[in-house]
C-alpha cells in the first residue's frame, strides 16, 4: 500500500471513531431526557431516538434507525401524531399539541415537533396523571360553582391582595350586576358611605393577622333600596399552610333587624304600662291605706314591694323578657339596701341565666331578705356583713342561692310568721317548685334558694 493511502485509510478510520464518539456522546445526552425523543431526516428515515423512545414505541434503535417512519407505524400515518409530523416538515414552524398515544390510547403525551436541518424531530411526554388531576380540578371547581350558585346567600372569594374574584349568582342578583362588574373592589361602590370607615376598618385589623372577621353594613340592592347585611368571612389556607384570601358570605337581615325593633318597641310599651299600672296600684294603695285605716309602715312596706317588683321588670326588659343574668337581678334587688362607697353586700357567682318568673321570684325575696336585714339583721348593726351567693348544681340545671348574714344582733329566736316568710316559704314554692330554706343561726340567717337554670 503506497504511503498515500495509509493515511488516508488512517485518517478515515480517526474520523469513523469520532463519530461513533459522538453518536454515542449524543445518544447519552437524550437518554438523560426524561421524555421520548426521536429524529427522521427529510426522507422521513429514523436517524436517531433515545431509550425512552424505544419503550414507547416497542422497537430497538439499532434495528430501526435508517428504515422509513411510516413503514414502520402505519398506523400513525392518519393519526394526530402523523398530522403533526408534515406540518413541522411543511411549515418549518415548532408545533405543540396534547394527543392520545397511537400505540397506548389510554396515554395522554405532550408532542413537540420542530424542524431539524432538514428533518424533523419531535419530543413527546407522559402527562396522562397531570391531565387526570387537571380534570378533576376542572371538575370540583365546577361543582363548587353550581353550589355556589344555589344557596340563597351571597358568597364570594377574595384574592392574597383583597379583591375579589368570584362571586355566586345571589351576590349577582343583589347587587343586579354581571359578575365580571362585581370582581375587583366594585364591591366598595354598593358600600353605604356611613358604614363604609368600619367595614374597612374592620377588615384591615383582620387582614393584618388573617383572621376572620364579620360585620353588619347597609349595600345598595338591585331596586336601589339600602338593605342590612350581616357578613362574615373567614381566610382560605392551603395545605402548605399558606393563606390565599378569604370566603365570605353575607345574608339579608333588613326584615329581621326590623322586626327586632317592632320587638323592642312592642317591649318598651309593655314597660311603661306595667310601670303605669304599678304607678297606678300605689296610688290607690295610698289612697285606701291611710293611717286610721293600717299603720304608715304598712303601707310603706307595700310600697317598697311595688318598687321592687318593678326594678326587677327593668332588669326583664333591658332581657327583652327572655332569660335575665342573676348578677344584674341580684344587683337590682339589693341596689337600695347597700353604699357602693362602703359596700355591705357582696355578690359573688357564676355567670347563670334564669327564667323570667324565676327571676321576679329571687328577685322579691332578695327584696324581702334585704328589708328584714334592715330591720332586725346584719345590716342593722354598723360593721354587719351579707355574703349573696350562688353555684350551679352538679348537673347544672339548677342555681343555688345562698343569702348569709353576719355581724349583725343575736339571733336568739325565730320572728313571728309574716308576709316576708309566706313570700319565702309558700309564695317561693309555688313559682320554683320548693320554699326556701331559711336557717335561723345566732349569727344571723341564713337562707338557701333554689331555682331552674334557663336553658
Amino acid at each position: 500500500m503506497a504511503a498515500g493511502e495509509a493515511e488516508q485509510t488512517i485518517a478515515a478510520a480517526a474520523d469513523a471513531a469520532d463519530a461513533r464518539r459522538y453518536a454515542q456522546f449524543t445518544g447519552a445526552v437524550l437518554d438523560g431526557f426524561g421524555d421520548g425523543f426521536f429524529c427522521l431526516d427529510a426522507d422521513w428515515r429514523i436517524i436517531a431516538c433515545n431509550h425512552a423512545c424505544e419503550r414507547h414505541m416497542g422497537f430497538s434503535a439499532d434495528r430501526a434507525l435508517g428504515h422509513d417512519f411510516w413503514g414502520l407505524f402505519p398506523r400513525v400515518a392518519d393519526a394526530p401524531l402523523g398530522v403533526l409530523l408534515r406540518e413541522v416538515m411543511a411549515s418549518r414552524q415548532p408545533q405543540l399539541r396534547e394527543m392520545a398515544s397511537v400505540l397506548h390510547p389510554q396515554i395522554t403525551l405532550a408532542v413537540r415537533g420542530y424542524p431539524v436541518g432538514d428533518g424533523v424531530a419531535l419530543s413527546f411526554s407522559d402527562i396522562t396523571g397531570a391531565k387526570y388531576a387537571e380534570n378533576r380540578l376542572r371538575e370540583s371547581e365546577a361543582r363548587f360553582r353550581a353550589t355556589a350558585d344555589s344557596a340563597p346567600a351571597a358568597i364570594w372569594i377574595t384574592d392574597v391582595p383583597g379583591d375579589i374574584e368570584f362571586v355566586n349568582q345571589a351576590f349577582v342578583e343583589y347587587a343586579g350586576r354581571p359578575r365580571e362588574g362585581l370582581l375587583g373592589k366594585a364591591w366598595l361602590s354598593l358600600l353605604h358611605p356611613e358604614d363604609a370607615p368600619a367595614v374597612l376598618a374592620r377588615r384591615e385589623a383582620a387582614r393584618a393577622h388573617n383572621d376572620p372577621y364579620g360585620f353588619e353594613a347597609r349595600f345598595r340592592f338591585a331596586s336601589g333600596e339600602w338593605r342590612w347585611m350581616r357578613a362574615s368571612a373567614k381566610p382560605r389556607i392551603d395545605p402548605d399552610g399558606t393563606f390565599q384570601g378569604y370566603v365570605g358570605l353575607a345574608i339579608d337581615i333588613t326584615d329581621a333587624r326590623a322586626a327586632e325593633t317592632r320587638q323592642q318597641l312592642l317591649i318598651n310599651e309593655l314597660n311603661h304600662r306595667v310601670k303605669n299600672t304599678l304607678a297606678t296600684i300605689q296610688s290607690i294603695a295610698r289612697q285606701t291605706f291611710r293611717d286610721e285605716v293600717v299603720s304608715r309602715e304598712a303601707r310603706n312596706r307595700f310600697t317598697d314591694r311595688l318598687m321592687a317588683l318593678s326594678a326587677a321588670h327593668n332588669v326583664l326588659t333591658r332581657e327583652n323578657w327572655d332569660a335575665p343574668e342573676l348578677t344584674g337581678v341580684a344587683a337590682e334587688a339589693v341596689q337600695a339596701y347597700d353604699d357602693p362607697r362602703d359596700s355591705r353586700i357582696s355578690l359573688i357567682g357564676p355567670p347563670v341565666r334564669v327564667r323570667p318568673n324565676a327571676a321576679l321570684a329571687i328577685s322579691l325575696a332578695l327584696h324581702e331578705l334585704a328589708t328584714n336585714a334592715t330591720k332586725y339583721g346584719a345590716l342593722a348593726r354598723k360593721g354587719g356583713h351579707v355574703d349573696l351567693s350562688w353555684s350551679l348544681s352538679g348537673d347544672g340545671a339548677e342555681v343555688r342561692v345562698e343569702w348569709r348574714e353576719s355581724g349583725g344582733p343575736t339571733v336568739e329566736r325565730p320572728p313571728s310568721q309574716g308576709f316576708g316568710s309566706r313570700l319565702l316559704t309558700s309564695g317561693l314554692a309555688s313559682e320554683l317548685g320548693r320554699p326556701a330554706d331559711l336557717d335561723w343561726r345566732p349569727q344571723g340567717l341564713v337562707c338557701r334558694i333554689v331555682a331552674p337554670v334557663s336553658a
